[in-house]
């Protein structure tokens, strides 16, 4: 099932934070210590450790070579294959090779003395997209094996010294949140767990329009082209092991408690920041264009479009922004969008997946986000609260009855108008069908001026403060954050 900016039908219960913070660092010691290591013996955790032991079972594991799965999140499955391992392209399937294996490119049967007859071989399946508890989107995503077992055929033909970081960009890949919410932000987190080492990305359902669209981000991660899984033929080997599957800490969120140097989104900020090379010649070449703060309105069409749009783009042209109209599509070059919004001051639109370019948006500029009926909770997980922890003024606007398109629909005394959150907590699709899909909404320009006014204000504040610090601001206060 699809939704609007990749909430769940019903909401899941909190993760649990202390058994999978104690997996996830213990997999980190034990993948980071992997060069350091005699290894002696094939070993693997559990794929569904006890929350009362497993901590204390990942930490034997740590001076051992093995695979350290956690399929229990509700989110994402996850493996950590520490040490040589073979991507055997036929079957899908990821092999941890034994320890005394010759990774460079041989012929052999893939007989394996080393390991003996004592037990059967440690196997896991999974699916690297992580929205688990959407089966209908999940089959759609390819099926990997990890195993202890033996390949058909051991030989490499190609030989990596880095590790192989697993995911797909399948799913709801061409809607931006999802793009974001499912990719961009778990797989920052993910390779954050790596240490700063380099790693190969191997990538299923890629398209190459995504490809082309993400081009810095992905360069950012990785000096090497990447490893198209459905069009690989060629066996790769990793030195460095392999990390299958990726990270997400709930809907655009980042939780520095389960990070591993207390990264944030303000981390992923910066990071991009990075991935499109702004800096101080830059930010300041955009930003001498006017004196005054720039607004980028973004512009809905269809659904939840703003049916009085001009009006709103002169009423905040005469409060004193520099107004530049955006109206994103699938296709949108996210450079050119970054380059401009990275120089601007505020950012203005109507809740959907275009708000999602406000991760450009530099720390303290300004999100005015308009929020029609019935969508206040959706609002606020998906760009609410992200907004204020990426260090951004957040201004709700949340519109009265008389500026929805659904007056004209039902009458005044209807839950749709009257109590739209009895209507919501009926069911998400209520949420999608009634108040996201059938719904446009029409500007109190009297009552939005106030807000405005206040987003401007807030807009000068941001501008004097970084005409004065000049440079790449982000970077400076993500620094700061950290020190």
């Amino acid at each position: 099932m699809k939704l609007s900016c990749g909430l769940q039908e019903s909401r899941p219960s909190p993760p649990r934070a202390i058994s999978v913070a104690a997996l996830l660092v213990a997999a980190v010691l034990a993948f980071c210590c992997l060069r350091r290591l005699e290894f002696s013996s094939i070993s693997y955790h559990p794929s569904r450790p006890s929350p009362e032991v497993g901590i204390w079972e990942l930490r034997n594991a740590q001076s051992q070579t093995g695979i350290i799965c956690d399929v229990t999140h509700y989110r994402y499955n996850i493996c950590f294959v520490n040490g040589l391992t073979l991507l055997d392209p036929a079957s899908l399937t990821f092999f941890l090779l034994p320890p005394h294996h010759h990774s460079a490119t041989t012929s052999g049967d893939g007989a394996d003395s080393t390991r003996g007859n004592s037990s059967a071989p440690f196997t896991q399946k999974l699916r690297t997209y992580p929205r688990k508890w959407e089966h209908q989107i999940m089959a759609k995503i390819t099926e990997l094996t990890v195993t202890t077992g033996t390949p058909r055929n051991a030989s490499c033909d190609v030989v990596h010294d880095e590790a192989a970081l697993v995911f797909s960009s399948g799913g709801y890949t061409g809607n931006l949140y999802h793009e974001f919410n499912d990719g961009m932000i778990p797989l920052f987190v993910t390779s954050r767990l790596l240490a700063g080492r380099s790693a190969v990305l191997v990538i299923s359902e890629f398209r190459r329009w995504w490809g082309s669209k993400y081009a810095a981000v992905l360069r950012h991660h990785s000096r090497h082209p990447p490893i198209k899984l459905d069009d690989v033929t060629s066996t790769h080997c990793f030195r460095g092991g392999a990390v299958v599957g990726i990270v997400s800490h709930g809907d655009m969120t980042i939780n520095p408690a389960l990070m591993p140097n207390g990264e944030t989104m303000l981390s992923f900020r910066a990071f991009l920041d990075e991935s499109y090379r702004a800096g101080e010649n830059r930010v300041a070449e955009l930003g001498s264009e006017s004196v005054r703060p720039v607004l980028v309105m973004v512009v809905r069409n269809g659904s939840r479009s703003v049916t009085n749009q001009a009006e709103v783009t002169a009423l905040a042209d005469r409060i004193g922004f520099l107004v530049k109209t955006f109206t994103p599509t699938r296709n949108t070059d996210l450079y050119e969008a970054y380059r401009v919004i990275n120089a601007s001051h505020a950012m203005m639109g109507v809740h959907g997946a275009g708000l999602t370019h406000f991760m450009f948006l530099r720390p303290e500029s300004v999100l005015v986000q308009v929020i029609p009926l019935g969508t206040d909770w959706v609002a606020e997980t998906c760009f609410g609260r992200p907004a204020r922890e990426m260090g951004l003024k957040y201004v709700p606007y949340q519109i009265d009855v008389e500026e929805s398109s659904l007056v004209e629909r039902y009458d005044r005394n209807d839950p749709v108008l009257k109590d739209p959150d009895s209507v919501v907590r009926q069911g998400w699709m209520n949420t999608k069908n009634v108040y996201l899909k059938n719904q446009t909404v029409t500007l109190d320009t009297a009552r939005l001026s106030r807000y405005l006014k206040f987003a401007y204000r807030k807009a000068r504040r941001f501008m004097a403060k970084s005409d004065r610090r000049g440079g790449s601001y982000v970077e400076k206060l993500y620094l700061r954050k950290l020190s």
